[in-house]
């Protein structure tokens, strides 16, 4: 039997699973850190944690801009324009941790 080739499209659908897998796994991890353990009184920071959080934001990022970009390219120029300046402010913000 031959084997089936996998298109462009499918490869970039796998992409965007796996990225908004391991979105939700870091995040909830993060989350578990940052809201239950500071009431037992434990303190947690450090760089792993920040590498743990930039991971988290760019595999979120990854995970939703083939969504937007798709949605932005059908409603025009303009709209792609807005939609390159919020992926450079996100990109920014989550490298230099502003928000």
């Amino acid at each position: 039997m031959a084997r089936r080739q996998r298109t462009e499209g499918q490869a970039k659908s796998d992409l965007i699973k796996l990225c908004c897998f391991v979105t939700l796994i870091l995040a909830a991890i993060l989350i578990f850190i940052n809201n239950l353990l500071p009431l037992i009184k434990v303190e947690v920071s450090g760089g792993f944690l920040n590498v743990l959080v930039l991971i988290k934001d760019i595999a979120l990022l990854l995970g939703i801009v083939f969504g937007a970009f798709a949605f932005a390219r059908a409603r025009g120029k303009t709209w792609v324009i807005v939609f390159w300046v919020a992926v450079a402010f996100y990109v920014l913000s989550a490298i230099l941790g502003l928000f």
